[in-house]
């Protein structure tokens, strides 16, 4: 009796020690076998995305647009007849658009020749009545009545004129080579009716603060970064847009424990020596050229979490694994959107963009699969691939 008690113990932990061990194998294949393009997550070099003071100056964020947009917008007075191009279309100078309708016109057109024949009969009729009569208030009287109505026919045939010339032009022609880039549906009379990219090389976007505008004159030379690898191209600053302000103009920034205004910000526009590589709704970095140095290590705000508390942290790479890495912050640099790192973060360690998908322990990849399936989103201005997986970072705009 006790051997086979003994015999059914020895059965039992032999089960249990095996279960144990499938288990663990199966735990061990999960963390390090399993792996897919879910679980991966692309790490770049802290120097890509700072500067510090070993030769680099202040940089800013940009994105790759066309050289030159052109709006075309309707006559709001007039009725379109025909739209001859849609979104995508590639155009040419002297190619027709969109026509208006005439017949409104002609309309107006015979109206305006009727009232002016009216208003001539007008002067007519008065001057028989002034060869009529003997009293010469009444002759002062007529005279004035002439005067108001020869104005009023001059009115009316300057009017005239430029029905007519708008009945000989209904056509509206395209300026430049290029591409529509959009095509209204008219429901909003401030916008252009359609939207043409001019064909050429681009020019990069970047934003600056009002506060800072003077560090970034016209013809400053300039080093445009990719952000995914070594590339740089050349160029300078050709203008600053002063005409508006940018989007979410009146921004923020928190510096210790309290919250500051960093003014209006102006997009300012780098054109290039040379763009081949370059692809519309890139984002890059832009750094100024000779312009001085920051002390210290100085990271783009777009890569810490957390960053007004008091707890703020980077993923980084921990041995072909992603970490959280807790950083201690300095100062803030409202120009060019970058925090102070002084503690907790090295110019060696690689870092992930924190995309909303970078969780704990995924695996780390340092050369990234670009996939070239990709499309240009004319509406929203924002290259969709699957380098850049968000239209722009939480908390940061192109060009901060």
């Amino acid at each position: 009796m006790e051997t086979k008690r003994k015999k059914r113990t020895r059965t039992a932990v032999i089960g249990i020690v095996t279960a144990l061990l499938l288990f663990a194998g199966v735990a061990v294949w999960f963390v390090f076998f399993r792996t897919s393009s879910a679980d991966t997550v692309y790490v770049m070099p802290v120097s890509m995305v700072s500067t510090f003071s070993t030769g680099n100056t202040n940089r800013y964020s940009g994105v790759v647009e066309p050289q030159q947009t052109v709006e075309y917008r309707k006559d709001n007075s007039k009725t379109i007849k025909a739209t001859y191009v849609q979104e995508g279309d590639s155009v040419r100078k002297g190619d027709v658009l969109f026509s208006y309708d005439t017949d409104d016109i002609l309309l107006q057109i015979s109206q305006k020749e009727l009232d002016i024949q009216r208003e001539q009969a007008s002067i007519t009729s008065n001057n028989e009545l002034i060869d009529m009569t003997d009293d010469s208030l009444e002759r002062q009287r007529l005279r004035n009545q002439n005067l108001q109505t020869e104005y009023r026919i001059k009115a009316l045939r300057n009017e005239l004129s430029s029905l007519e010339a708008a009945a000989a032009n209904t056509d509206v022609i395209c300026s430049v080579d290029g591409t529509v880039k959009s095509v209204s549906d008219g429901s909003d009379s401030g916008d252009a009716y359609i939207t043409v990219m001019k064909a050429g090389d681009y020019v990069v976007k970047g934003k600056i603060s009002e506060l800072n505008i003077s560090r970034l004159p016209q013809g400053t030379p300039v080093a445009v970064h990719s952000r995914v690898d070594d590339t740089v191209w050349e160029g300078s600053i050709s203008r600053i847009d002063t005409s508006q302000t940018a989007q979410n103009e009146q921004g923020s920034y928190y510096i210790g424990g309290r919250t500051e205004d960093s003014g209006s910000k102006y997009y300012f526009y780098v054109e290039l020596n040379d763009s081949n590589g370059l692809f519309l709704g890139q984002h890059v970095i832009i750094e100024p050229l000779g312009s001085g140095n920051k002390e210290g290590l100085w990271l783009f705000e777009d890569y810490i979490e957390d960053r007004g508390t008091d707890d703020p942290f980077v993923w980084a790479d921990n041995k072909g694994r992603i970490k959280k890495r807790h950083v201690v912050l300095g100062d803030y640099d409202p120009e060019s959107g970058s925090w102070q790192i002084l503690s907790g973060l090295a110019v060696s360690d690689y870092i992930a963009y924190p995309d909303g998908t970078v969780s704990d322990g995924m695996r780390t990849e340092t050369e990234y699969m670009y996939d070239q399936a990709s499309e240009w989103n004319g509406g929203e201005e924002v290259y969709s691939s699957s380098y850049i997986t968000e239209d722009l970072p939480n908390g940061s705009e192109a060009g901060e």
